[in-house]
């Protein structure tokens, strides 16, 4: 028998050392990713995962259409979410998510009431600890879908990417403004989600303790709402609001029973004889029995200029929120996280656009303007006087209101500002007042080859190009071939390198640029000087200038910001002035 040498048995030792410190999720790695489908056992059951090239040698997988919540149908409609139970066999995770029931752009129902789940994409489908990245998508709480961009290229870094959908609509934000119906559907759909992520995550290669929220517009509100929702406090550490917070004149509404009670008549759900309205309770058990074509449709019976007002918008219900967002923020009453806020640099651009392809819409403005301009600048019934901020804000821009089509870059930069800035640069400087996290802001000012708004058509007008429009940040974070719009433009992949590298960044670390790999420093927002990141070919920290703006904007009688800024309106002689100002 040969004994063994020394260094033979230095050797073995070694080899036996060196084996010990990989990790079971690292010998897991040598044996999945060449596999072309994997199948993962969730606490519902086993689903299966298909394999995708995500480049550079990278691979990533897909789960799609995860059940996160029963069906929401017959009695469970206009319920809050419910888990979804346990599902037999091996589910195939490739199958495409029926999109939620909304209305198309042709206004035509499109979609399902059977439509809550999730899809996740991820480079390690085994028990990891990777940050985890949640997209909620926009549309104006009234259209999207959780699948319509594709995973890249975000998953060319090291974070599970988890999309979700969530009711929309009159399904999902259709109120009687008691016990009965209290609303927010859509975003509870979204919190039970993310409770499934803390329940699941870890086993798709997730840490549950590492949750960044983003989305853009509306999913970019619906992020801040969750960062003001009590009931969604422990379910993520990050959030990225792209275009979109709680301020947003969008993102709110406040006449949901007077809307219910519309949509009841439209339905013939008929009152006792001896009531003067039909009760909660009747009310809603009849709309259970309503085609949900019918529901969603009954939504264009509301609109009054330009596919205005849109009605079917969260609230404040006492419970998911408590208050109203002013408030909140104000108070200092809401989830402490770190934020990255943004916009374009242009996000009216497609106002713009609709006033320029139609002169009669123009002129529709200027005949009817004592109710069609509060409508285009969502100045509600909840305003004291929303003709007087119209006009205001219409002659502070334009001048003379007569022929607005001529004046592109004076409608742009209003909308811009009523709809996007100045409601991100509210929700910053409240944030920045009353907590003591991290807040970095940017704006994009990167002129791409597409702009996002034209992704369904074969061509950009050519006055369109240059402007740096609402959702263009899109194209630099998720793939878009459907749409037709793979970038191709070195200059456009540069910038798009960046954005990627900084989000996951952010969602890593909690900063976007923890150190000088990108070449840059983008610095937290300091208060009272705002500064900002340029986000370009070339980013670069700037401060934002424009003051008189911004006064012309905190100095408007608004609801909002007689409760932001009570200092400016605080009137004493008016009855109940003390007791709203001191809340």
């Amino acid at each position: 028998m040969v004994r063994p040498s020394y260094t033979m048995k230095l050797r073995i030792l070694l080899l036996a050392a060196l084996m010990a410190t990989l990790t079971k999720a690292q010998q897991q790695k040598a044996t999945t990713l060449t596999e072309p489908s994997v199948e993962v056992r969730l606490r519902q059951g086993v689903i299966s995962g298909d394999l995708s090239e995500a480049g550079n040698g990278r691979v990533f997988y897909s789960f799609k259409t995860i059940p996160f919540a029963e069906p929401p149908v017959g009695d469970l409609r206009f319920r809050d979410p419910v888990p979804a139970g346990p599902w037999a066999g091996v589910r195939n995770g490739s199958i495409a998510t029926p999109k939620c029931a909304q209305l198309s752009n042709n206004s035509t129902v499109q979609g399902v009431e059977d439509c809550l789940y999730l899809s996740v994409y991820t480079p390690r489908p085994y028990a990891s600890d990777l940050p985890v990245m949640v997209w909620i998508h926009g549309g104006g709480f009234t259209n999207g879908q959780g699948e319509s961009f594709g995973p890249l290229p975000l998953l060319t870094k090291d974070v599970v990417l988890v999309v979700m959908q969530y009711r929309l609509g009159t399904l999902g934000f259709l109120s009687t403004e008691d016990s009965v119906l209290p609303g927010n559907l859509g975003l509870k759909d979204q919190r039970l989600a993310l409770l499934w992520v803390q329940d699941n995550i870890r086993d798709l290669g997730g840490n549950p303790g590492q949750v960044t929220l983003f989305g853009e517009s509306a999913g970019a509100g619906a992020v801040h709402f969750h960062v003001l929702s009590p009931m969604s406090s422990g379910l993520f550490c990050r959030a990225i609001l792209q275009s979109g917070t709680s301020l947003c004149p969008w993102a709110m509404a406040e006449n949901h029973r007077e809307v219910a009670d519309k949509i009841g008549q439209m339905m013939n759900c008929s009152r006792p004889y001896d009531q003067q309205t039909i009760s909660s309770s009747g009310l809603v058990a009849c709309l259970r029995n309503a085609p949900y074509q019918d529901l969603i449709a009954a939504q264009k019976e509301f609109v009054i200029f330009n596919e205005s007002p849109q009605v079917m918008l969260p609230r404040v219900d006492g419970h998911f929120l408590p208050d109203y967002p002013a408030i909140l923020l104000r108070k200092g009453w809401y989830n402490k996280v770190d934020i990255i806020s943004g916009v374009t640099q242009d996000e009216g651009a497609v106002l713009g656009l609709i006033f320029s392809l139609d002169n009669a819409t123009a002129d529709n403005l200027v005949r009817n303007f004592s109710v069609n301009g509060p409508v285009s600048l969502m100045f509600g019934d909840s305003e004291d006087d929303p003709g007087y901020l119209a006009r205001r804000a219409f002659h502070h821009y334009l001048g003379p209101i007569e022929q607005p089509a001529e004046k592109r870059d004076p409608i742009i930069r209003l909308f811009s500002d009523r709809m996007f800035d100045m409601c991100h640069l509210d929700a910053v400087g409240q944030h920045l007042r009353t907590s003591h996290q991290n807040v970095f802001t940017y704006r994009l000012q990167h002129d791409g080859e597409y702009q996002f708004v034209f992704g369904l058509f074969n061509t950009t007008p050519e006055w369109y190009k240059g402007y740096v429009g609402h959702a263009d940040d899109i194209l630099y974070l998720f793939s878009q071939e459907k749409f037709n719009q793979t970038l191709k433009r070195d200059e456009d992949l540069f910038v798009s390198r960046i954005m990627v590298e900084m989000w996951t960044n952010f969602a890593s670390f909690g900063h976007p640029t923890p150190d000088m790999s990108l070449g840059f420093k983008w610095k937290p927002t300091s208060f009272p000087k705002d500064s900002y990141l340029a986000i370009t070919s070339s980013p670069s920290m700037k401060t934002f200038e424009d003051c008189e703006t911004r006064e012309f904007w905190k100095n408007m009688p608004t609801k909002n910001n007689k409760m932001l800024y009570p200092e400016r309106f605080y009137k004493c002689h008016l009855p109940g002035c003390i007791d709203m100002f001191q809340q």
